[in-house]
């Protein structure tokens, strides 16, 4: 509202500035009329050279007319557009607000709607059968036993067969053979050659 009030204030200012000459006394400039080749009709306080049939206009000795009246005319129209635009202004703000609200609702009745499609869709997943999937490794495969459990405390090695399926009796482990010596190669015959002079061999001088 101090917005507006300002705004008033202003146009009020630039209106009723121009009026002061007319508020301090009667009109004495001298005003001529002319018409040009277009036929425009125009108005000047200077005689154009290129139009000689201007002439001057009568109204060095009319008053003004009353300002006072052109003034309370000029503030109530700028009184009456500030309040049409006033008006105007909050017609488009309740108008916003009311699409806001319309925009929430349609919002809301959409996530309700969601909502209710999901329950809907896991009610009917819960009533349909589906296969059990179990991630992980399987049990481990339990083997039938080669031999017969050996009662407890253990008895002596072997164990003997009893009636039992399939009866086993284990083989007697082999004997433990003693460790072989390792093959060695036979050392050749030393015969060493002499070292120095063989006195067997002529010289130069025999």
């Amino acid at each position: 509202m101090e917005t507006v009030m300002r705004l008033i204030r202003r146009v009020l200012a630039c209106a009723i500035v121009p009026l002061l000459p007319w508020l301090s006394g009667p009109l004495s400039a001298q005003v001529y009329k002319w018409t040009d080749e277009s036929g425009r009709v125009h108005y000047g306080a200077k005689k154009p050279e290129n139009a000689p049939q201007a002439y001057e206009l009568d109204i060095g000795g009319s008053p003004a007319p009353p300002a006072s009246n052109d003034s309370a005319a000029e503030i109530a129209r700028i009184k009456a557009l500030s309040e049409q635009m006033a008006s105007e202004r909050q017609a488009l703000e309740q108008a916003r607000q009311q699409q806001a609200i319309r925009d929430l609702e349609r919002q809301n009745q959409q996530l309700q709607k969601d909502l209710l499609t999901e329950q809907l869709q896991q009610e009917q997943e819960a009533k349909q059968p589906k296969d059990e999937i179990i991630l992980g490794y399987p049990p481990p495969y339990v083997y039938p036993p080669l031999y017969p459990p050996s009662p407890y405390p253990p008895s002596p090695y072997p164990p003997p067969c009893e009636p039992w399926p399939d009866c086993r009796r284990p083989h007697p482990p082999p004997p433990v053979q003693p460790p072989r010596p390792p093959v060695s190669k036979p050392h050749p015959p030393f015969n060493p050659k002499p070292a120095g002079v063989d006195l067997r061999t002529r010289g130069a001088f025999w």
